[in-house]
């Protein structure tokens, strides 16, 4: 056997067009290289992609190749065909034709051959339906397009994919891969309330690389949220996370994926791919990095954060979790409304559910806490909302750059500037019915930016948010101060200062900090009860700068790109 890690296993992507007339001298020489500066123990060989299909007799010898290495070995395939397919029509990325017989037929092929091989085959992320030919419109109908291609893969699932997979190999698993896009997924036929009870697993997609240059633009944060929906959509089922060195600006970019991927409690981490790394700068570091990885993942127990409702196909305020993950709330996004939580975060995306007014309303009568945000309390607007707040929507805008915490008499307790202006939208609402916590003002007008309204035994909170969603972890320490205490209400740690920052936080008396940031910064950190922090790398301990009351208070800084964690106390 290779040497492996502890507590996640380490798997490397291989494309089809990477082994396509590969040597077995190339591939000794490129394996030692990898070898060289990780403990890889697994590999996944592809066996289809586009127009590249291998032989069965060439995929046995390469999995001979690996496992007389002592190297784990699984199938993949990347569902697209050639333009001679479908020939005509234009399909971004090759994606299949589902409703043409020829191309379905292939598809089948190339599963029931990888299914031959290998136990286990994981579906590339573009296990995808984006086909708009003459016969997709005709089968679609009056149907939306979602409509049509969530039904459409699910059938593709079904029956090209797991009876077609079982019938030449009973053993067989088959692991659907989900992409980064999560807000997306009904678009192109990603079924997440019907795929994971056909699918013997899922896995998760991390990637985020640059999200200013990149065309997907994923916050950096969603390495981390991604995985954790996952988790909740499929619990035990979830095989790792999948990252790539694509359009990474700067080596951080690729390495944070590691990072936020082990947070999140991958319990496999998977390299895309073979060609993209083999003899790369990306990879040292990388397996430097992995082995402080290996030995936090051992300390970390169950996430903790505060619940983020992402129903199935929800769609809305893309991302907003994220951004206030990246402003050092610990977020724990899940498809099912978690009921009996002491705070639930809703946001347009939430309003997919039908149902979900009512969910909260018997959370708040339970004396829990829910925030929503502008962009749900829009969305909600006829549907019952107006019996819980008297906030409305104005459709109009302000620019804000200062700020005020807290009322005192008639004006506020605290005041602080930000570095720019940021533009948010006009909530009206009734003065002494809805209450202000965070004000922003612009000359002789403010507008409120954190609300709440008593609502039986809870608190319905209200989150006006900037029109430039990313502006959220820019906003000044004051007011992602309040964000921290509203959100954070029950966590073991919470944070004073900038944004730019990731909270990572366990049941195991465990947290980690990560710098998003582009220069250095300082923290306080805030920890009821404990007046000692253990560095789990370096063992030191980190004293308390004080206390306020019960809770002690450290500062930690960290430079750009970099994590420290820590447990709360001292553990012999």
């Amino acid at each position: 056997m290779t040497a492996a890690y502890q507590n996640f296993k380490l798997a490397l992507y291989c494309p089809a067009p990477d082994l396509l007339h590969i040597t077995e001298q190339q591939l000794e020489k490129d394996l030692a290289f990898f070898q060289n500066h990780l403990k890889l123990s697994k590999v996944y060989l592809e066996s289809h992609r586009g127009d590249i299909s291998l032989e069965k007799a060439d995929l046995l010898h390469l999995k001979a190749f690996f496992e007389s290495r002592g190297i784990e070995v699984s199938g993949g395939i990347t569902p697209t065909l050639p333009d001679t397919y479908r020939a005509g029509y234009g399909r971004l990325f090759g994606g299949i034709c589902y409703t043409d017989e020829r191309s379905r037929a292939k598809f089948q092929a190339e599963v029931e051959k990888a299914a031959s091989v290998f136990d286990e085959v994981i579906f590339d992320d573009f296990f995808f339906n984006n086909c708009a030919c003459d016969s997709c419109l005709e089968q679609k109908g009056d149907r939306s397009w979602a409509e049509f291609r969530l039904e459409r893969m699910t059938e593709v699932s079904e029956n090209l994919v797991m009876k077609a997979a079982r019938r030449v190999n009973p053993r067989s698993r088959m692991i659907i891969k989900y992409p980064n896009w999560i807000e997306s997924y009904q678009g192109t036929g990603y079924n997440t309330l019907t795929q994971p009870g056909l699918f013997d697993g899922v896995y998760t997609g991390t990637e985020t690389r640059d999200p200013e240059t990149s065309q997907q633009h994923i916050p950096r944060y969603a390495s981390y949220s991604l995985l954790r929906w996952m988790e909740h959509l499929k619990p035990g089922q979830n095989g790792g996370g999948w990252f790539d060195n694509l359009d990474c600006s700067f080596l951080d970019h690729y390495l944070e994926q590691a990072y936020l991927t082990v947070f999140g409690k991958a319990r496999e981490l998977t390299l895309f791919c073979y060609g993209l790394l083999r003899d790369s700068v990306h990879v040292p570091p990388l397996g430097f990095q992995l082995e402080k990885l290996d030995h936090i993942a051992a300390e970390l127990g169950g996430p903790l954060g505060v619940w983020a409702y992402h129903p199935h196909q929800g769609k809305g305020e893309d991302h907003l979790y994220n951004y206030l993950g990246m402003a050092g709330i610990p977020i724990e996004p899940t498809p099912h409304f978690p009921e009996q939580a002491a705070c639930v975060l809703v946001t347009a995306t939430s309003a997919q559910d039908s149902g979900v007014l009512q969910k909260i309303q018997t959370l708040l009568k339970n004396g829990g806490n829910v925030v929503m945000t502008s962009g749900f309390l829009e969305r909600m607007q006829g549907r019952g909302i107006e019996s819980m707040t008297t906030l409305t929507p104005t459709g109009k805008k302000l620019e804000v750059q200062a700020y005020g915490k807290d009322t005192h008499s008639c004006t506020f307790r605290t005041f602080q500037n930000g570095d720019h202006r940021v533009l948010f939208p006009v909530l009206d609402y009734c003065t002494n019915g809805t209450w202000q916590v965070i004000a922003g003002f612009n000359g002789e007008n403010n507008i409120s930016l954190l609300m709440y309204d008593n609502y039986s035994r809870g608190k319905l909170y209200t989150l006006t948010v900037p029109d430039h969603i990313a502006e959220l972890p820019k906003l000044p320490p004051l007011v992602l101060g309040a964000l921290r205490e509203v959100l954070g209400q029950g966590l073991p740690v919470q944070l004073d200062g900038p944004g730019d920052v990731g909270l990572f936080c366990y049941d195991s008396g465990v947290f980690v900090l990560e710098s998003f940031a582009r220069r250095p910064e300082s923290w306080r950190v805030r920890v009821p009860g404990g007046e000692t922090l253990t560095d789990l790398l370096s063992g030191s301990m980190l004293h308390a700068q004080g206390m306020e009351g019960d809770v002690a208070v450290f500062e930690v800084r960290l430079p750009p790109s970099r994590f420290q964690a820590f447990r709360i106390g001292w553990k012999s």
